[in-house]
């Protein structure tokens, strides 16, 4: 595979590109049509296979096995050391927080480095496998510590395939498969920065540059039914609305509207009447 540090003419650089997208496209393009043929949005199983299934064939491997032990991964709050399969004990910073404004845990220094010095998609890829198969067996824990350990690990996976292999279908399919059926494990927690909120606005982002609607749509739904900001859920109503809006369905956004509690502005009064007016309109 041609390495990414080469230097590319202008010429090469843009059939790259309209590659990337054509792959990109391929791949939205059949999980949208899975849908429509199906009438229903995949399983978790269902996303997990698809997710594998792509990584494999993006690197030509079967086992995503890492140097690194993974029953000692740890948030980074709780401890701060790590030990790898050869039994060295290796040191993290406390309560250490990662780009994704998230705690850090115990490895994901290790995956941002090696991230950083990839020099081929897939080796990306590979690490990112790597990543996720962690992240499955910290999930399947029955410490709630581990559990949000995982969750940590899967929402870096998803910015990996977002800003580094910049796969937006991947970092999608990442939210939906690992975020999206964890979010009690964050529920009541005390931190700030580790709420199903935080993770919800990590899937947001990841749909929206997808241009997922349906799962744009559903994720504001579970921001409004777990999110423990009264604010963020007023806000997650009207920007559903507007959604709504766009796509013609003016009832669901005006009753989202009504909802509206917290930040009542001329905004949302002036949404409220334009929509009641169309209504009034079409009796």
């Amino acid at each position: 595979m041609t390495a990414l540090n080469q230097p590319l003419t202008p010429k090469k650089a843009f059939l790259f590109v309209c590659l990337a997208a054509a792959l990109a496209a391929a791949a939205w393009g059949g999980w949208r049509a899975y849908e429509k043929l199906t009438g229903r949005p995949p399983s978790t199983a269902e996303v997990k296979r698809s997710i594998w299934h792509y990584l494999k064939k993006q690197t030509g491997a079967s086992d995503f096995s890492t140097e690194l032990a993974a029953d000692s991964v740890s948030n980074t709050v709780d401890v701060s050391t790590f030990t790898n399969k050869a039994g060295r004990v290796k040191t993290a910073g406390r309560a250490r927080r990662g780009p994704l404004g998230l705690p850090e845990t115990t490895i994901s220094v290790y995956f941002r480095t090696n991230q950083a010095a990839a020099a081929t998609y897939e080796q990306m890829y590979r690490l990112i496998g790597q990543q996720l198969q962690i992240t499955e067996h910290l999930l399947e824990s029955d410490e709630r510590p581990r559990k949000m350990s995982g969750l940590v690990m899967a929402s870096e996976a998803s910015a990996y395939a977002k800003n580094n292999a910049l796969n937006l279908w991947l970092a999608a399919r990442i939210c939906e498969a690992y975020l999206w059926p964890n979010l009690s494990i964050v529920e009541g927690t005390n931190g700030a920065a580790f709420t199903p909120d935080a993770l919800l606005n990590i899937c947001d982002a990841a749909f929206q540059e997808a241009g997922e609607t349906n799962n744009i749509i559903r994720n504001y739904e579970y921001l409004i039914a777990k999110s423990s900001s009264p604010q963020q859920v007023d806000a997650a109503r009207f920007r559903l609305a507007r959604l709504f809006v766009d796509t013609g369905d003016d009832k669901r956004a005006l009753a989202l509207l009504k909802q509206i509690k917290n930040f009542k502005t001329q905004r949302v009064e002036q949404q409220i009447a334009a929509i009641e007016q169309r209504l009034k309109g079409k009796r």
